[in-house]
C-alpha cells in the first residue's frame, strides 16, 4: 500500500501565563508566557513582534499590521477579522483554532509543526511559504493559494476548498485525501501528493485539459 508520512507535531503545553492587559503593548517586540485573551490589538503595530508561549483567545486584530510576526509555542483561538495581514510571518509549534478571516495574507512565511483546526477563511494566501509538519482539520477555505509553496508532511482532514491554487508547488509526503476540492488550477502542483480515486475521477477534466487531450462525450 502506498503511504505518506504524517505531520510530526508534538502536543502544545502552555506555561503559567501572566495577563498582558497591564502592559504597554507598544513596548514589544517580544512577549513571553503572556495571556492576551479578549484584548484589542488592532491599534498596535505588530510588525516583527514575537509571541512565545502565549495565549491569544478572542483577540481583536482588526487590520493590524503584522508583517514578520512570529508565533512560537502559542495558541490562537477564536480570532475573527476581515483581513489578517501577516506576510513573511513565522508559525512554529503553534495552534490556530476556531478562527474566521475574510482574507489571510500569509505569503512568504514559514510554518513548522502547527495545527489549524475548525477555521474558515475566504482567501488564504500561502504563496511561496514553507509549510512543514502542518495539519489542517475541519477547515473551510473559499480559496487556498499554495502557488510556489514548499509542502512537507502536510495533511488535510475533513476540509473543503472552493479553489485550490498549486501551480509551482512542491510536495513531499502531502495527503489531500481529506480535502474536498471544488476546483484546482494546475494538478501538476500536487505531484507526489496522495489523492483518492474519487478526487482523480472528479478532477479528470482538469487533468485532461493540462495534458492537451480532447475528450469526446
Amino acid at each position: 500500500m502506498t503511504t505518506v508520512a504524517s505531520p510530526r507535531i508534538g502536543p502544545l503545553t502552555l506555561p503559567s501565563l501572566q495577563r498582558a492587559d497591564a502592559y504597554d503593548l507598544s513596548e514589544g517586540p517580544r512577549w513571553d508566557d503572556m495571556d492576551f485573551s479578549g484584548m484589542a490589538l488592532e491599534a498596535v503595530d505588530l510588525t516583527d513582534t514575537t509571541f512565545a508561549g502565549c495565549l491569544l483567545d478572542g483577540v481583536s486584530l482588526g487590520d493590524a499590521a503584522a508583517r514578520g510576526i512570529t508565533f512560537s509555542d502559542t495558541r490562537l483561538e477564536g480570532l475573527s477579522t476581515a483581513s489578517l495581514r501577516a506576510p513573511s510571518s513565522t508559525w512554529r509549534r503553534s495552534e490556530l483554532r476556531r478562527s474566521r478571516f475574510g482574507a489571510a495574507e500569509l505569503h512568504d512565511g514559514e510554518w513548522d509543526q502547527c495545527t489549524i483546526t475548525g477555521c474558515k477563511v475566504g482567501y488564504l494566501n500561502l504563496r511561496a511559504a514553507s509549510v512543514t509538519d502542518v495539519l489542517f482539520e475541519d477547515c473551510v477555505f473559499e480559496d487556498l493559494d499554495l502557488m510556489d509553496a514548499m509542502l512537507t508532511r502536510v495533511e488535510f482532514r475533513r476540509c473543503r476548498v472552493g479553489m485550490l491554487t498549486v501551480r509551482g508547488a512542491r510536495c513531499a509526503d502531502v495527503n489531500v485525501v481529506g480535502l474536498e476540492l471544488g476546483g484546482i488550477d494546475d494538478p501538476r502542483g500536487l505531484s507526489g501528493a496522495m489523492v483518492s480515486e474519487q478526487q482523480v475521477f472528479d478532477l479528470a477534466p482538469v487533468f485532461a485539459a493540462h495534458a492537451g487531450l480532447l475528450v469526446q462525450d
